[in-house]
């Protein structure tokens, strides 16, 4: 039906609106996302090549182990992982990053986080970019994740200029929607004047047919009354008894 084709044809530019108005949103903050994800790609660059200026294991083809902790410079992984567990476990400020000394060049911190906040540890390397590493129980092997944490730079390179490509085509994509009109407007419109026309229609004929209905006579709750008062007057005229006339006569006498 024509009402029913009209019900959808709102209800689906509703919808268009609701994705426009997300569109705007996504417009309005872009100029913001794509600073932040660009910066963040400027500092990844500049950590990444400060790594590739450290010399090189041939073995492991990784920088040259060493850490500092303290004041104390680490080469030896053994010793290494023993004052770096020594040095986490003497914190005892929740939740707060503590400088721990430095790895490749890169300022080192531990923050121990409250049960509230899920609990464990986590290191963070601070150069132009932050890298972070979640520790665990074993420090030797948290020597392993402190590496990764930096070394896999490359990795978080190709994701950060893989957003910023994806936020720049959603950007594009986004003018396009809200430039353009709902795709089914002219529709809408053209059946939204013909029900608009239709139930004019309808009215003036239901307003017509009402108009030629026959009046019945009413009789209001008035007459009613009074004519019962006047058949209960008759009524009671009728049951009276007639006087004689020596009753007449008698009457005049006295």
């Amino acid at each position: 039906m024509l009402d029913n084709g009209v019900k959808e044809l709102k209800t689906l530019a509703a919808e268009y609106d609701n994705t426009v108005y997300e569109m705007q949103d996504k417009i309005k903050a872009f100029p913001m996302k794509e600073e932040q994800l660009t910066t963040a790609l400027a500092n990844l660059q500049a950590d990444r090549k400060a790594l590739k200026a450290l010399p090189i294991d041939p073995e492991t083809k990784l920088p040259v182990f060493k850490i500092k902790i303290g004041d104390v410079e680490y080469t030896d992984r053994k010793e290494a992982a023993k004052a770096l567990e020594e040095t986490a476990l003497s914190i005892r400020i929740a939740d707060t990053p503590v400088k721990v000394g430095e790895f490749q060049g890169f300022p080192l911190s531990i923050t121990v986080h409250s049960p509230a906040m899920g609990g464990g540890m986590t290191a963070t390397m601070k150069g132009e970019y932050t890298h972070t590493a979640k520790l665990i129980s074993s420090f030797a092997h948290n020597l392993s994740r402190i590496e990764a944490g930096l070394y896999n730079i490359d990795r978080r390179i190709d994701q950060v200029k893989t957003n910023l490509s994806k936020l720049r085509v959603d950007y594009e994509e986004a003018k396009k929607i809200v430039s353009a009109p709902f795709p089914q407007q002219a529709e809408l419109e053209s059946k939204s004047e013909r029900l608009e026309t239709l139930t004019t229609a309808l009215n003036l004929a239901a307003i017509e047919a009402k108009k030629n209905v026959p009046k019945r006579e009413q009789t209001c709750y008035f007459q009613r009354a009074q004519l019962k008062r006047e058949a209960a007057r008759v009524a009671k005229k009728k049951s009276a008894p007639k006087k004689t006339m020596a009753q007449d006569k008698k009457t005049g006498l006295e």
